[in-house]
């Protein structure tokens, strides 16, 4: 039943969406008494977000629940919103701030004089169309499964089709681990209440009861005649557990058990590769300290340039703090799911379905209890691995796309890499995936993944997110061999062009770096003054290069090519724009899921690759 219209409502909500030129003042009427799914009502992701309550009849005011994201560890809690008529406002979101959602879908409910109301909102890219994002998603899982998903953030499920595509492992020990109180008792109440069938058995008696043809062979072959006269053998029919059945009980509780093993191993594999990472950074902070406390006993070594190193240690720690609470996250988790893995191996092995013959039995029968159907459909669940399907939505969390800058990154890291590959240049050693895959855990790509791609004597190597080194000492001894003495030295794609020699020796000729912005060009650009996306690309041209072979050191004080500025435009903008500080390229997909402004990149890349020296 939906709301009546505004006229003659008890009360009234707005929503207050974006600022400036881009405001608007949408009213809340899309909610119902129905826990289905409404049209939702679309807000554009980044924009300021206000809930104003306009009208009330009641003093005791309306109850606003507004879904929320959470971290996986977390407990689900709802944080209710109180508006009334002297309180009528409450920021949902500020456009400077951390987004509190991603795209997708949501619920938020309303609670009126003891009766609550349902609605949905759905948060929609900002520089993109609803088919473009798809493009995107389509484009990254296409190269490597799973780097949509945030594997760590969750939401609740709006709709019972939401979230059924292949899950992660640690979604499936998540979904797993919810429905495992239901098999269990299933498997208990099976174990009380089980299918039983009629077996012939026969047994030795002292009083001869029907001769069988069995029993007849029996009293003439030698135990038969040590007892002629005196005992017999006679067929009893008795009921045993091995049915039909229970065959198939226990050969889905085997499923699931397999299913478990293959999700917790690759759970562990999450948790070796982030521990590895975890190790890396340990120590290139200490490595760093150390250099650090060193400079800091120079008198000659410039405090601004203390300041930086000091500012950029800090910083790398408060990201190891962080990895390491995703450690232990993760490793308390694995310790959870391998509880419940014993508990079912445990249940498998107990003497109730020991006696359960392990063979499958060739139709798909059943057992009467009720019990046995909730095996079937906990077993349905784990072998499709979307278990979350079944419930009530608004009990279960799935997880949610990582965010649209953060994707789009990634989409013109793999779009890079294909122009690459169409000018001829192909993967050295390993496959573009198996590379990736090597740097990708559960929160994504980690910083300073690298692609390494070779085209006779030429070879790329391309580096996501890596930070340079800020003295050429350090980028000698860790053997990378870039620096830079200024703050902004994290590229989001950096190019490295070498020339391949004799006894795999390769030769450094020039770099070039694109930086990635999901935002319009009216904000990374201006002819009058310089933007900070202009000063930051500025910067990167301040990288330099150092070499040292038979102790002799060897600079390129000039590396990089170019600095290409990639930006999600519009089909009525310039595609490509020259300035000062480096190039200002639009990237984006199209509908029809080809891409405007690959043919630009390629053929830039094209021009620096063709260039000697």
């Amino acid at each position: 039943m939906a709301m009546p219209t505004e006229s003659n409502q008890r009360f009234l909500i707005y929503l207050l969406h974006g600022e400036g030129a881009s405001f608007e003042r949408i009213p809340l009427n899309n909610y119902s008494l129905s826990r289905e799914p409404s049209a939702p009502l679309r807000i554009t992701e980044n924009y300021q977000l206000i809930v104003e309550l306009n009208t009330c009849e009641e003093e005791t005011g309306v109850i606003l629940i507004w879904d929320q994201l959470f971290e996986r560890d977390e407990t689900y809690t709802e944080q209710p919103i109180a508006l009334s008529v002297e309180c009528n406002r409450h920021v949902l979101a500020r456009g400077k701030e951390e987004y509190p959602w991603r795209c997708g879908l949501y619920q938020y409910r309303i609670i009126f004089m003891g009766t609550t109301y349902y609605g949905t909102f759905e948060v929609v890219p900002r520089n993109f169309t609803g088919r473009q994002l798809e493009t995107i998603h389509d484009t990254l899982n296409h190269t490597l499964e799973g780097l949509v998903e945030d594997a760590l953030i969750t939401k609740r499920a709006v709709s019972e089709l939401e979230g059924l595509e292949q899950f992660a492992s640690w979604r499936y020990l998540n979904w797993y681990r919810g429905a495992e109180h239901e098999l269990l008792q299933a498997i208990k109440a099976i174990e009380l209440n089980y299918d039983s069938e009629l077996k012939i058995t026969h047994t030795v008696e002292a009083t001869e009861r029907r001769q069988t043809l069995k029993s007849v062979r029996w009293s003439a072959a030698g135990n038969g005649m040590r007892y002629e006269g005196t005992k017999s053998l006679n067929r009893r029919m008795e009921l045993h557990s091995d049915s039909e059945p229970n065959r198939l009980i226990k050969h889905w509780l085997r499923s699931i058990l397999e299913t478990l093993d293959r999700a917790l191993a690759y759970l562990q594999h999450d948790y070796e590769e982030l521990a590895q990472q975890y190790d890396r950074m340990e120590n290139g902070i200490e490595y760093d300290e150390n250099k650090h406390q060193a400079m800091s006993q120079l008198k000659t070594v410039a405090k601004s340039y203390l300041d930086q190193s000091y500012n950029s240690i800090y910083g790398r720690k408060q990201s190891l703090i962080k990895t390491r609470r995703q450690l232990l996250a993760l490793q308390d988790f694995e310790r959870k799911c391998r509880c419940d893995q014993s508990l079912l191996r445990k249940t498998l092995y107990s003497s109730f379905w020991k006696s359960v013959s392990d063979q499958v039995p060739r139709r798909m029968a059943i057992g009467r209890h009720h019990a046995y159907d909730i095996v079937f459909r906990v077993w349905k669940g784990s072998a499709l691995w979307q278990g979350a399907g079944h419930g009530r939505s608004e009990e279960r969390l799935v997880p949610i796309v990582k965010p649209t800058a953060l994707l789009y990154e990634y989409y013109v890291l793999f779009t890079t890499i294909e122009c690459l590959r169409r000018l001829g240049y192909e993967p050295l050693d390993d496959t573009i995936a198996e590379q990736l895959r090597r740097n990708f855990h559960l929160s994504g790509l980690q910083e300073g993944t690298k692609i390494t791609l070779r085209k006779e004597k030429r070879i790329i190597e391309l580096t996501y997110d890596g930070l340079i080194d800020n003295h050429e000492q350090a980028s000698l001894e860790k053997q990378t061999g870039f620096f830079s003495t200024d703050l902004n030295r994290r590229p989001d794609i950096r190019m490295d062009l070498y020339e391949a020699g004799s006894l795999e020796k390769k030769q450094y000729m020039s770099s070039f770096i694109l930086e990635v912005k999901y935002r319009p060009i009216r904000n990374i650009y201006s002819d009058i003054g310089c933007t900070e996306t202009m000063l930051q690309m500025s910067k990167y041209f301040m990288i330099r290069h150092v070499h040292s072979q038979n102790g002799i050191l060897t600079y390129s004080r000039t590396p990089v090519h170019n600095v290409v500025c990639v930006y999600p435009g519009h089909e009525s903008s310039e595609p490509v724009m020259e300035t000062g500080c480096g190039s200002f390229l639009q990237l984006f997909p199209e509908d029809n899921g080809s891409a405007v402004g690959m043919d630009l990149l390629m053929y830039m890349l094209n021009q620096w690759t063709g260039r000697r020296g």
